[in-house]
């Protein structure tokens, strides 16, 4: 298996250090994305001792700010001549009410949709350097249970709950990378891979937001000790689509527990999918080159 350089967001904690420490443990380059510099060099320093291989950066990174997702693919592009595999594992649940970022987007899908749309377009070409480039990116087995679909009010100002915000910014991720996908081929560019993947019921920090509603902190304790895998489990397909052999010149897929899994169609159209990238495109615009 050839040498990659792999940049992980939210790669401090839960399935992302087990991707990190599985893909140092391959042999590859990580970079680790953290929010929190002190943790970041700690979980870096551990890696390095579980694993023995001592090619793990660190960048740091608030999510929460597109800026700094910008800022985040600049760095990496200044000091990497390529990228071989995005991994866009960080993603957050928020409380009961509306919560606007310091930009003014809701912090649900600013984490799980903008950011990592934001990010995978500005890494375009670093991937595109790569002999065979990937992007991969993490959604929820939830992307079914949000609901139906608020076309004209993709950030929930008039629509918001708990888990309609988080599954339907996992559902509209999974829409946004096949339409970056065809966006790449319409741009010619035919060596990047493009997927999704979900970790079933993990057992990882996402479920335990302070902010989340007391109903839901009751159900996650509850159940999820009961039913949910590891986060080791959990990060498995996502291993698999960024570095297997096999998974190597497939797009489109979506990766969980079982293999290859299917997507819920309940909601999709080639409308509803253009409506959500082209919202994607127009709250981007800002920081795209």
């Amino acid at each position: 298996m050839d040498k990659k350089i792999i940049l992980v967001t939210g790669a401090t904690s839960g399935l992302g250090r087990e991707e990190a420490k599985a893909f140092l443990t391959q042999g590859h380059t990580v970079i680790l994305h953290g929010r929190n510099r002190d943790k970041a060099l700690t979980v870096q320093k551990e890696l390095i001792a579980e694993t023995g291989n001592p090619d793990v950066d660190v960048m740091i990174a608030d999510l929460e700010s597109l800026a700094s997702v910008k800022a985040l693919a600049e760095q990496v592009a200044g000091k990497y001549d390529r990228l071989d595999v995005l991994v866009n594992n960080a993603g957050n649940q928020y409380g009961g009410t509306w919560q606007p970022t310091a930009e003014g987007h809701e912090k649900t899908m600013t984490v799980n949709l903008f950011a990592p749309v934001l990010l995978s377009l500005l890494l375009v070409d670093s991937l595109a350097r790569s002999p065979h480039g990937r992007i991969v990116t993490v959604s929820s087995a939830s992307h079914a249970q949000g609901g139906r679909p608020y076309l004209d009010d993709i950030e929930l100002k008039d629509h918001y709950s708990y888990t309609r915000a988080y599954g339907l910014s996992k559902l509209y991720v999974i829409w946004a990378m096949r339409a970056l996908r065809k966006d790449l081929l319409a741009r010619g560019i035919i060596t990047i891979d493009v997927n999704t993947t979900h970790p079933g019921t993990a057992k990882t920090s996402l479920g335990e937001a302070d902010q989340r509603p007391f109903l839901m902190k009751v159900l996650f304790a509850v159940f999820v000790p009961l039913f949910g895998t590891t986060a080791e489990k959990g990060a498995q397909p996502t291993i698999y689509a960024a570095t297997s052999p096999e998974a190597e010149g497939l797009s489109d897929r979506y990766y969980g527990p079982k293999g290859q899994e299917k997507v819920s169609e309940r909601h999709h159209t080639p409308a509803s999918e253009k409506a959500v990238w082209d919202y994607c495109l127009t709250v981007l615009t800002p920081y795209l080159p």
